[in-house]
């Protein structure tokens, strides 16, 4: 029973972190946004490096998702314009692995999050009020890095008590994935706790860019459901998102032997050693 409250207390401390690190710097950036989807959206190259600046920064590419859709709906983007901003997201999306396979798991951030996030709140409690959302950044920074520590405790108890070893069908774990980020809200959520999973041995290499794939299909639910209602050129974006990562999990189903071997070697090349949580982090990416 510790076990499972430890998952879901550490899956609700990250996304807790998650939700109010991307709320604040919305809030921060949301002028800047605007402005920079306006004016450098303009071709393609562009609006796909838009797409990705502007879901790292944020860190919620189901935000620049709707944000896009919103835009077209009212005659802000061209339709083609928020194709390469889609495509842009879903590259800036892979930004919350790199974070949780860099730093959660080769520093040991849980001993720091506790003060990071005290630090945090009294920034938000005692700065003036326009400069208090810097708080909320630090305070969800710490909390996210918190639910990781969190989730790698109950996962390393779910190591022990249960094996995964036999779960090999591949359209299951590309369906569990899909599940995790409809159920959890945050494909952001869904991979840091594929990660863990990794990290802690409770699931193997292949079986966790498998769910990763199931996890990107995932996200798009957030669109089908932004694009009912709204105008034709916002309909068609919403297609085009689901369609771009429908696409992208087929062909990488097709190809998953060959790009988990090449993910292998180059994670042998850069670390001279194989990390299977780094892998997953390229093979995402």
């Amino acid at each position: 029973m510790g076990m499972f409250m430890a998952i879901l207390g550490g899956i609700g401390l990250f996304v807790l972190g998650m939700q109010m690190m991307t709320g604040a710097l919305k809030e921060l950036a949301g002028g800047f946004i605007k402005e920079w989807m306006n004016r450098f959206a303009g071709g393609t190259g562009r609006a796909i490096f838009s797409g990705a600046f502007i879901t790292a920064v944020i860190q919620s590419s189901t935000a620049v998702t709707l944000l896009t859709i919103g835009f077209v709906s009212a005659g802000l983007l061209s339709f083609a314009q928020s194709v390469g901003i889609i495509m842009g997201a879903n590259i800036g999306s892979t930004s919350t692995g790199w974070l949780v396979s860099l730093l959660g798991f080769k520093v040991d951030l849980q001993g720091w999050a506790l003060p990071i996030v005290g630090f945090g709140v009294l920034l938000k409690t005692f700065l003036a009020e326009r400069n208090a959302t810097y708080g909320s950044v630090i305070a969800g920074f710490g909390l996210l890095f918190l639910g990781i520590g969190v989730l790698q405790e109950g996962m390393v108890e779910l190591q022990q008590a249960v094996s995964f070893a036999g779960l090999t069908n591949i359209f299951l774990l590309v369906l569990i994935g899909t599940v995790m980020t409809i159920i959890m809200q945050s494909s952001s959520a869904a991979v840091a706790t594929t990660l863990t999973a990794l990290f802690s041995g409770v699931i193997e290499f292949e079986q966790a860019a498998y769910l990763v794939i199931g996890q990107n299909i995932g996200t798009t639910l957030t669109a089908i459901l932004a694009a009912i209602g709204a105008g034709t050129a916002a309909k068609r974006a919403g297609l085009t998102h689901v369609l771009f990562n429908i696409g992208t999990a087929i062909l990488a189903l097709i190809l998953t032997p060959q790009l988990l071997h090449a993910t292998a070697a180059i994670t042998e090349f850069l670390l001279d050693e194989f990390d299977a949580a780094f892998g997953i982090a390229i093979y995402h990416t």
